[in-house]
């Protein structure tokens, strides 16, 4: 029990860090290397129950669009998460992203994101993107800026209708948005 209430403390404290104030010592860290760390983070707390057991070796994250992590996105790949390889793919069509764990949807993408949705809608696919109105328009889980801070709004009807498992312990952590 101590332990689980340890973890949710560590966690909330990670997932509300501020992105330009936190800091350890003299580093300061920049809003996407922020947003890579929840993203990895994400795997922690999500579920997917066929792809998942069939792939066992490893886990997916593909950024469609123009991708702003750059070198951080190039850092964690072959990171490992629950045991599990990290592999980091950046696609520029929506043929394959049913192969994808987490599908992380660019601003860029903002005038093609229901079409992207509808090509990946009944998939065990988690969508995270970081767009005004992403959420709104049936993005899982899309992060936003409040008093310098990354946080995340949740989509629960998009995360209810696909086939993942998310934590209660995540989704405690964001704005709930229920509406599309």
């Amino acid at each position: 029990m101590m332990k689980k209430v340890l973890f949710i403390i560590i966690c909330a404290l990670i997932f509300s860090a501020p992105f330009r104030a936190f800091s350890t010592g003299e580093q300061e860290f920049n809003e996407y290397e922020v947003k890579a760390a929840f993203l990895v983070n994400f795997f922690k707390f999500v579920e997917w129950p066929s792809r998942a057991r069939e792939r066992g070796m490893g886990y997916v994250l593909c950024i469609y669009g123009s991708d702003p992590f750059g070198q951080y996105a190039k850092a964690l790949d072959g990171s490992k998460v629950k045991g599990r390889v990290l592999e980091i793919k950046k696609v520029s069509s929506t043929r394959g992203l049913k192969e994808c764990n987490m599908l992380f949807v660019s601003s860029s993408e903002r005038r093609r994101i229901n079409s992207v949705l509808d090509s990946v809608r009944g998939a065990d696919l988690l969508t995270v993107g970081d767009t005004d109105g992403y959420a709104q328009s049936g993005i899982m889980i899309n992060f936003f800026i409040e008093e310098k801070k990354v946080r995340f709004e949740v989509n629960m009807n998009a995360i209810k209708r696909a086939k993942i498992n998310v934590s209660s312990q995540l989704l405690k952590l964001g704005r709930i948005v229920e509406n599309e």
